[in-house]
C-alpha cells in the first residue's frame, strides 16, 4: 500500500511539473516576438497589392471633387465604383487593426504617385478617414492627419 501511495504521489508530481512547464513556454513564445502583429499588417496589406485599388478610388474621388461634369462622366462613375468594390475586398481581406494603417499607406502612395493641389489632398484624406464606413467595415472611421498644412 505504501509503495502505490509513494507511486502515485510521484506521479502526481510529475503531471504537475509537466503542466507548469507547458504554461511558462506558452509564455515564453508569446513574448518571444512582441512586434510579430505589425509585421503581420504588412504583410497583409502587401497580399492586397499595397490596396491599389482604395489609391486609385482616392484619387478619382479627390480629384472628381474639383473637375467639371462633362463627357465620359458615366464611364467615370462606373470605374470609380469598380475601385471602390475591389477596394472594399481588399479591406475586408485585412484584419480589423490593419485596417486603417492599410489606407494610411494608401493615402501616402496616392499623394507620391499624383500631382494634387491642396484641396484634393483635403479631399483624399476626408475620404480616406470614411472609407471603412462606405465598405461597412469596421472601424468604421479611421483618425488620420494630412501632412499638408493649411
Amino acid at each position: 500500500m505504501a509503495k502505490l501511495a509513494l507511486l502515485l504521489a510521484t506521479f502526481t508530481v510529475l503531471l504537475l511539473v509537466t503542466n507548469a512547464s507547458i504554461y511558462r513556454t506558452t509564455i515564453e513564445i508569446d513574448e518571444e516576438n512582441p512586434r510579430r502583429g505589425q509585421q503581420s499588417c504588412r504583410e497583409q496589406i502587401q497580399r492586397q497589392q499595397h490596396l491599389n485599388d482604395c489609391q486609385q478610388h482616392l484619387v478619382q474621388e479627390s480629384q472628381e471633387s474639383g473637375s467639371s461634369w462633362g463627357q465620359g462622366r458615366g464611364r467615370r462613375d462606373d470605374q470609380q465604383q469598380q475601385h471602390l468594390q475591389r477596394c472594399c475586398e481588399q479591406l475586408q481581406q485585412l484584419d480589423t487593426g490593419c485596417r486603417c494603417q492599410g489606407i494610411q499607406q494608401a493615402v501616402q502612395q496616392a499623394q507620391k504617385q499624383e500631382q494634387l493641389r491642396r484641396e484634393e489632398v483635403q479631399e483624399l484624406y476626408d475620404v480616406a478617414r470614411n472609407l471603412p464606413s462606405m465598405c461597412n467595415l469596421s472601424p468604421r472611421r479611421c483618425e488620420m492627419r494630412s501632412n499638408w498644412w493649411f
